[in-house]
């Protein structure tokens, strides 16, 4: 089972700033898309996973967009759901980090 996270932001991930995210922290890393792009998954040079990022979707009721996570930012407009694999915790919450200060945004658990 995956460990979820979610990205909150104002601006959804790019595939560029996924990208950049995995060179800054995995140089030897990849972006390979799926679904037209609508799921991302980031693997280190060795080809493990570090994370998958799904299409980001329009916060429609905040209430319980914040019932359902761990730690909710006071503003955000957007959902953007991101799992890690347990065998990489460390490493896949550290990348999605990085995913989330290009884009401005928070990561938290899913509750």
């Amino acid at each position: 089972m995956p460990i979820e996270l979610v990205l909150l932001s104002e601006v959804a991930p790019s595939d560029e700033a996924i990208a950049r995210a995995i060179a800054e922290t995995h140089p030897e890393g990849q972006l390979v898309s799926f679904e037209d792009g609508a799921v991302r998954h980031a693997v280190d040079g060795a080809g493990a996973s570090l994370l998958t990022v799904f299409e980001s979707q329009p916060i429609v009721d905040p209430t319980s967009a914040v019932a359902g996570i761990a730690h909710p930012p006071t503003a955000f407009g957007l959902w953007t759901d991101v799992t890690v694999p347990r065998s990489e915790p460390q490493r896949g919450r550290a990348l999605a980090e990085q995913i989330a200060a290009a884009v401005g945004g928070t990561v938290t658990e899913r509750v």
